[in-house]
C-alpha cells in the first residue's frame, strides 16, 4: 500500500449524498446504565421505548456489530460478552473465558464483520492455595459459534504488552493491530501483510501526527475524521488540526487549524451527517465552549461559550440539527446547532454508563 499525505481535506471526501443524508434523519441510541438494562432511546421522539436486560453485572461497554445487527455488550467486571439481538432487542447469548479459580479479563477486543469470531486482549488470574497467580497478556481467536479459543495470536513485532488496539477492515481480509506502528496483519493466518509507520513522521520535516482511528457515526466505512495533533520541530509547538484516516489505503488527509486548544477529540469531537461541519468542546475550569468546524472550507466557524460540564461527551443529531452533550449523570443536555441555545434536558431514570448510536434508526 502506499502512503499518501494531502495538506486539506477533500470536499469530495467529506461529503455525502441527500438521499443517505434523508435517510439518516433518525438515529437510535443504546445506553448502558448502572443497573442491568440497556435503554434504547429513539432519538426523533427522545423517548426510551424498550429496555433491554442483562444477566450480568452492569453493562459498561456496548458495541454495534459491523452488520448493525447486534450488539456486543462488556460487563463491569470485564470476564462476560453477552450478544444482543437489534431486531429483538433481547440477549441471546454470551460468552466468558473464566471458570472455576480461573479468572480472565478482557483488556481489549474486535469483532470479526461476519459476527463468527473475535480477537481478544485477555489477563488470566489464577487463585492458588497460599497466592495468585497472573499470566498474560495474551491475545486469542475465539471462535463464536463453537464458543472455544482457536488460536493465539502473536503481538507485533513479538513484544508483549498491556495495551494493543484492534479493528478489522469492513470486508473483514484484515486485522490492524495498534501498537506504535499500525500493523496489518492477515485475518485468517495472522501473518504480517502491510505495516503503516505512524511512529516516524509522514513526510519529512513534519512532527508525528496523532490521530484516532475509530470511525464516528457518520463516517464512511473504513474511514475516522477526528481532531489531530502533530508537533512543529521547526517551532517547538504543537499544532491542532482535522484528519480524515483511511487504514486501507494507508492515507491521512488534514489540515492544521492552529496552535493546540484544550479541544477534545475523541467522544468530544462529532462529526455531522453530511460530512460539511464537525463539532468539538473545549474545556478548562471554567471555560466551556462549543467549536464548529468547516471542513469544506477548512477552517474553524465558531466558538460560542456555553454552560458545560466537568465530563462531556458529544454527538450529533441524525437530521444535523441539534447537539447532544452527555456523558456522567442520568441527563441529556439538547443544544440547537444554529444558535447553541440549550433546548431542554432529557432526564432518565438511571445513571449512564458506554453508549452506541445507529443512524437511521431500527
Amino acid at each position: 500500500m502506499r502512503l499518501n499525505v494531502r495538506a486539506a481535506v477533500a470536499a469530495t471526501a467529506l461529503l455525502l449524498s441527500a438521499s443517505a443524508a434523508s435517510a439518516q434523519a433518525t438515529a437510535t441510541w443504546y445506553i448502558g446504565t448502572y443497573t442491568n438494562d440497556i435503554l434504547v432511546w429513539d432519538e426523533a421522539s427522545e423517548q426510551v421505548v424498550d429496555r433491554i436486560a442483562m444477566k450480568n453485572f452492569f453493562p459498561i461497554g456496548v458495541t454495534v456489530s459491523e452488520s448493525k445487527t447486534r450488539l456486543y455488550v462488556e460487563d463491569a467486571s470485564m470476564q462476560r460478552f453477552e450478544i444482543v439481538d437489534l431486531a429483538t432487542n433481547r440477549a441471546i447469548d454470551e460468552f466468558t473465558l473464566s471458570h472455576d479459580s480461573v479468572t480472565v479479563r478482557f483488556e481489549g477486543s474486535a469483532f470479526h464483520p461476519d459476527d463468527t469470531k473475535a480477537v481478544l486482549l485477555v489477563k488470566r488470574t489464577t487463585k492458588m492455595t497460599d497466592r495468585f497467580l497472573v499470566e498474560g497478556p495474551f491475545i486469542l481467536e475465539y471462535d463464536m459459534r463453537t464458543k472455544q479459543v482457536t488460536d493465539t495470536i502473536p503481538f507485533p513485532d513479538g513484544e508483549s504488552r498491556d495495551a494493543v488496539g484492534f479493528a478489522y477492515s469492513p470486508d473483514g481480509r484484515t486485522l490492524y493491530m495498534f501498537a506504535d506502528d499500525i500493523i496489518a496483519v492477515d485475518a485468517e493466518t495472522y501473518e504480517e501483510v502491510d505495516r503503516w509507520e505512524i511512529s516516524k513522521p509522514l513526510e519529512p520535516g513534519l512532527g508525528s501526527l496523532n490521530f484516532g482511528v475509530a470511525s464516528g457515526t457518520y463516517d464512511e466505512p473504513g474511514v475516522a475524521t477526528n481532531l489531530v495533533r502533530m508537533r512543529d520541530p521547526v517551532q517547538n509547538r504543537t499544532l491542532m488540526g482535522i484528519a480524515q484516516v483511511r487504514l486501507d489505503e494507508q492515507d491521512v488527509d488534514f489540515f492544521m487549524l492552529g496552535p493546540s486548544e484544550p479541544v477534545s477529540g475523541g467522544r468530544g469531537f462529532a462529526l455531522a451527517p453530511g460530512g460539511q461541519k464537525a463539532y468539538g468542546l473545549y474545556s478548562t475550569v471554567g471555560r466551556y465552549e462549543f467549536w464548529e468546524f468547516d471542513l469544506a472550507d477548512r477552517r474553524v466557524a465558531r466558538k460560542v461559550p456555553f454552560a458545560g460540564r466537568p465530563r462531556m461527551g458529544l454527538r450529533v443529531s441524525a437530521d444535523g440539527e441539534k447537539l447532544y452533550v452527555f456523558v456522567a449523570g442520568n441527563t441529556i443536555d439538547v443544544y440547537d446547532v444554529d444558535t447553541f441555545e440549550l433546548l431542554r434536558t432529557v432526564t432518565f431514570d438511571e445513571d449512564m454508563t458506554g453508549t452506541a448510536v445507529i443512524a437511521g434508526g431500527r
